[in-house]
C-alpha cells in the first residue's frame, strides 16, 4: 500500500526481474541501477507511484530466498 505519491525504489539482493502491477497492468519504471559494491544490493528499479495498492512481482531469482527493500526517493 502506498500512502504518498512519489518515486519508489525497489532494491534486490539478486538480478531477478521486478514488476509493479497497478490493477493488473505493469507500471513503467523510470530508472535502473546497481547498489554500491560494498553492499548486497544487486539491482535497483525506480517506479512512479500514486496512493493506492500495488502488487510487486519478482521472477527469475535463482534461489529460495531474496532480500527486498522498498524506499521512497521523493
Amino acid at each position: 500500500d502506498i500512502a504518498e505519491a512519489g518515486t519508489y525504489r525497489i532494491a534486490l539482493g539478486a538480478g531477478a526481474w521486478i514488476d509493479v502491477l497497478d490493477d493488473g497492468k505493469a507500471v513503467v519504471s523510470t530508472g535502473h541501477g546497481h547498489g554500491p559494491d560494498c553492499t548486497g544490493i544487486r539491482k535497483m528499479v525506480d517506479f512512479p507511484l500514486k496512493p493506492g495498492r500495488y502488487i510487486v512481482q519478482i521472477a527469475g531469482n535463482g534461489g529460495p530466498a531474496l532480500p527486498v527493500m522498498l524506499s521512497r526517493l521523493r
